[in-house]
C-alpha cells in the first residue's frame, strides 16, 4: 500500500507544471461541483424537507451552472482575442476554423443566458400559444416535449460543430476528453428531462405514488448532470491555456 502511494507521489512529481496545474484545476473544479451537489442536497432536506428545493429556478443550485457556462465563455473569447489576427476577423470570414473559439464562446454564452433567463422554456410557452391559437389544440403531456426537441436540437447542433472542428479539438487530447464527457451528461440530462417533463411515461411505469416518492431525487439527478457537464465544458475551455496543441492545426490557426 505504502509503496503503491509512493509511486504515484513519484509521478505526480514528475508531471510538467502545466500538466500539474490542469491536474490541480480539474480536480478542484470537480470535487467543489460534488460538493454543491450535496450540500444543496442536505441543506434542501434538513431545512426545507425537500431533496430539490436549491435546484429549482432562481437558487443557487441553478445559478451555479450559469456561472461555470460564463466562465467558459468568457475563456474561450480570450482565447479568440489571443490567436485572432485582429477583433474584426469574425466579420470577415465568420465560418473560417480560426474563429473556433469565437463561436465556442458565443454558444457558451448563449447557454449561460439560456439557464439563467429561461430562454427554451419561454420559446416553448410561446409555441403551445400560437398552436392554441392556430388549431386549438392545449398544452398536454405530448406538447411539453417541444422544450425537450429544443434541447436536443442544440446538443446536435453542438455536436455537429464540434465533429467539424474536430481538428483543433483533437489537437488538445484533455479537452476533447472534457468535451466528450460533457456531451454523454448533457445526453442523459435530456432523456431524463423528457421522461420526468410531464411524466406521464414514468406514471405509467412505475405508478404514481412511486413516481411521486423518486420525483424529487430525479430533479436533483438531472440537475447534478447539467452540473458535472457544465464542469466538463469550463475544464475543456481552460486547456488551451495549459497546452500547445499536440499536433499542427489547421492553417490560420494557432
Amino acid at each position: 500500500m505504502s509503496h503503491n502511494v509512493l509511486v504515484n507521489r513519484k509521478s505526480v512529481e514528475k508531471m510538467p507544471k502545466r500538466d500539474l496545474v490542469l491536474f490541480s484545476f480539474s480536480v478542484l473544479l470537480l470535487v467543489s461541483s460534488a460538493a454543491v451537489v450535496a450540500v444543496l442536497s442536505f441543506m434542501g432536506v434538513y431545512i426545507h424537507q425537500s431533496l430539490d428545493y436549491f435546484f429549482h429556478e432562481e437558487r443557487f443550485g441553478t445559478f451555479y451552472p450559469v456561472a461555470l457556462l460564463a466562465l467558459s465563455s468568457l475563456s474561450c473569447f480570450s482565447l479568440h482575442v489571443r490567436d485572432a489576427p485582429s477583433l474584426l476577423s469574425i466579420f470577415r470570414k465568420p465560418l473560417e476554423r480560426r474563429n473556433f473559439w469565437f463561436w465556442c464562446g458565443f454558444a457558451f454564452a448563449y447557454l449561460s443566458l439560456d439557464d439563467l433567463l429561461e430562454i427554451h422554456e419561454k420559446i416553448d410557452f410561446k409555441l403551445h400559444h400560437w398552436l392554441d391559437a392556430a388549431t386549438g389544440i392545449k398544452s398536454n403531456a405530448v406538447t411539453d416535449k417541444l422544450d425537450d426537441l429544443i434541447v436536443a436540437l442544440v446538443l446536435g447542433c453542438a455536436i455537429w460543430f464540434l465533429f467539424k472542428n474536430r481538428e483543433i479539438i483533437t489537437s488538445y487530447p484533455a479537452m476533447l476528453t472534457a468535451y466528450a464527457f460533457a456531451c454523454c451528461l448533457v445526453v442523459l440530462m435530456v432523456i431524463i428531462d423528457f421522461f420526468t417533463n410531464g411524466a406521464f411515461l414514468l406514471k405509467a411505469l412505475l405508478g404514481k405514488n412511486m413516481y411521486s416518492d423518486l420525483k424529487s431525487f430525479l430533479i436533483v439527478i438531472e440537475e447534478s448532470l447539467k452540473i458535472f457537464a457544465c464542469s466538463f465544458i469550463l475544464l475543456g475551455s481552460a486547456v488551451p491555456w495549459l497546452h500547445m496543441p499536440s499536433a499542427k492545426k489547421c492553417s490560420g490557426t494557432h
